[in-house]
């Protein structure tokens, strides 16, 4: 599984990634909210010189390869297990498809997914701006979400720190549910753009900029390099 993600998968939301890269600074604080092996934050990182990246994973087996290949890269950032909502609750992480690292699938939400789960566990969720305020994580400028359907309680757990100007792009990743988080980017200062995923049946990707953030397109030349 983890394997299939590298060498095939990833490559279906190959726009996606390389935007990203193009758009990375020396100095951007990255958060990988959903960074189920690492890939996004190992290639975001090797980008950076002042900057940090901070990676969200709730899935223990997913969250073992994390560390794994953070450490590989030379990454010294604790893995943030708790999943991001717009508040602290007892919520249910529900499995997919395959219990093994690596796993795509796994939700807090019951409406995207399709089939029936394979397994799920109890799980304490946590707003963003909560730990932003405790100073436990630094504030973002970059920001991915990819959560298998409840990106927008994530928009909405952050909205102080993504309303903060600081904050210039936000890549969310839609399951069903683009036009939300359309509208809550846009309520919160974003114009909005949608870059395709080449994977039959797939949202576009929801991004979202300032005002004023010059955008290079995604073919600009960026080297990025990682080890798994």
């Amino acid at each position: 599984m983890e394997w299939n993600n590298i060498e095939n998968r990833i490559w279906d939301e190959e726009a996606v990634l390389k935007h990203l890269l193009a758009h990375t600074e020396a100095d951007d604080v990255f958060y990988d909210i959903g960074a189920n092996i690492g890939i996004y934050s190992c290639l975001v990182d090797s980008l950076l010189t002042d900057g940090t990246v901070v990676a969200f994973e709730p899935y223990p087996p997913n969250v073992e390869r994390l560390r794994i290949n953070l450490a590989a890269n030379g990454i010294d950032t604790p893995v943030q297990q708790r999943p991001l909502s717009d508040r602290p609750k007892t919520a249910t992480f529900y499995l997919y498809d395959t219990d093994k690292a690596g796993a795509q699938h796994g939700s807090l939400d019951t409406d995207y997914p399709s089939g029936d789960p394979i397994g799920s566990f109890s799980i304490d969720t946590v707003a963003g701006d909560w730990l932003v305020e405790r100073g436990e994580i630094p504030a973002p400028s970059v920001v991915k979400i990819d959560v298998q359907g409840t990106g927008t309680a994530v928009i909405d757990g952050l909205e102080e720190s993504l309303s903060a100007d600081r904050c210039r792009l936000v890549y969310a990743e839609a399951h069903g549910n683009a036009e939300q988080l359309r509208s809550r980017l846009q309520r919160l200062g974003f114009s909005t753009v949608t870059l395709g995923v080449d994977r039959p049946g797939k949202e576009p990707t929801v991004v979202g900029y300032r005002d004023g953030v010059s955008l290079p397109t995604a073919d600009a030349e960026t080297t990025s390099t990682a080890v798994f």
